[in-house]
């Protein structure tokens, strides 16, 4: 089926309200794909574009609704912290940004990866009697329906390592750790009146154990839980030859044959850690290349305020941070939990998150509390990163402050 896709001027469309800056709101865009008489129109809307100091991908919305990837909340071997979660797929944008320019791409979650293969691609890899039947014969005697059959389950077979040696369940898990614990495809449009609306880019994300957590079951039904490191250069490495064969299994898609695709490799943190994982690695891969010719380090490192690790990394901040955080304690009058997570790119810091917890409180005294802090951030880094400050109690968010380079505090009160 032919279809011809062109972009035409439409109603403006605000997605942002509340107490925010004045903001210029552009016309969306509205990309209308023209079927056959025996299919309706489909409508792809744009996004409007946002000024706002964070930059942001415009969506790609179809007929008007965002399209939520079916892999979303059906992978059952996901990460297992909160946080990892949140900056692994942001940090995937960040880094499709330094490949797809934000002025000509548009976003959408990916929707060639569902739920059931990415499952079966987190699962251990394991040869079925057909393959390894396969296997000791000649390759000369498949007919073309063998040869299909072996192709589709080569792409549905899973990329973690298979069982390895031992007495008994717990010494072959131990063995062998499930490595990969998620892969998320993002997809990046591009388009214009001239030359209408195409798929421009792929990002694959692949997220690796730092441990292992893992359960096995006695005769009589009891569960013992235990945990194993994984090794860190070995998880990268593992995570490079994976990549080789997501891009194989994914070319031999005729679609995603001339596409190009980055691959990002992240590394989680432990279980209940307050640190974000990070990324390690990525590549890009050119439209209709078939292999990855090498990867990319990313230099990227969080840390947690106050901490002896902070103390010992950047003692002039860490020392900062605890007099901005006794600052608060004093005005408030009693202890207010507040952490802090910095995030570092090549040794510079990128950003600052400051989670505050209030036990008991008033709306005047959030009121309060949130003027104090925003007249006190500016001392506290003394440097060229943003500061995104929030403040909750057992009820929700009550405020928060942002502060970006060179400008005035921006504040917040929920209502």
């Amino acid at each position: 089926m032919n279809k011809r896709w062109m972009i035409t001027g439409g109603a403006s469309l605000l997605f942002l309200t509340g107490c925010m800056p004045t903001i210029n709101q552009p016309e969306e865009e509205v990309i209308v794909v023209e079927e056959t008489e025996e299919e309706e129109e489909q409508e792809f809307v744009i996004t409007p574009t946002i000024n706002t100091p964070d930059a942001y991908y415009r969506n790609v919305l179809e007929d008007g609704t965002y399209s939520r990837s079916s892999a979303r909340g059906n992978v059952a071997h996901a990460m297992n912290n909160r946080v990892d979660i949140e900056q692994f797929e942001l940090g995937l944008m960040e880094i499709a940004s330094g490949v797809f320019d934000q002025e000509n791409y548009y976003f959408q979650e990916g929707n060639h990866f569902d739920g059931e293969l990415v499952n079966s691609w987190l699962r251990r890899y394991e040869p079925s009697e057909e393959e390894e039947e396969e296997e000791s014969e000649d390759a000369a005697g498949f007919d073309a329906e063998e040869e299909e059959a072996a192709v589709e389950i080569e792409e549905s077979a899973g990329l973690n390592p298979p069982l390895g040696d031992g007495e008994d369940d717990e010494e072959r898990m131990r063995d062998a750790p499930l490595v990969l614990s998620n892969i998320v495809e993002h997809n990046y449009f591009r388009g214009s009146e001239e030359d209408g609306v195409e798929l421009g880019g792929i990002v694959v994300g692949i997220s690796v154990r730092s441990v292992y957590y893992f359960r096995t079951e006695t005769e009589d039904g009891r569960l013992n839980f235990f945990e194993e490191p994984v090794d860190e250069e070995y998880a990268i490495e593992y995570a490079e030859e994976a990549a080789g064969d997501i891009l194989q299994r994914m070319r031999s898609q005729e679609e995603l044959q001339e596409v190009p695709i980055t691959f990002a490799i992240f590394r989680e943190e432990p279980r209940g850690s307050l640190n974000p994982g990070t990324f390690r690695r990525m590549t890009e891969v050119g439209a209709g290349d078939m292999n990855i010719q090498g990867w990319e380090n990313i230099s990227e490192t969080s840390l947690v305020f106050p901490s002896s690790n902070a103390r010992d990394v950047q003692p002039a901040l860490s020392e900062s941070f605890t007099q901005f955080k006794d600052d608060v304690d004093d005005f408030f009058g009693q202890q207010v939990g507040t952490v802090g997570k910095a995030r570092y790119k090549d040794d510079n810091l990128d950003e600052m998150k400051i989670e505050m917890n209030l036990q008991s409180h008033g709306k005047p005294e959030v009121i309060a509390l949130t003027q104090f802090i925003s007249g006190r951030l500016e001392n506290l880094l003394q440097a060229q990163a943003p500061v995104y400050v929030y403040i909750d109690s057992v009820e929700g968010r009550e405020a928060m402050v942002i502060q970006y380079p060179g400008e005035e505090p921006f504040m917040h009160i929920y209502k």
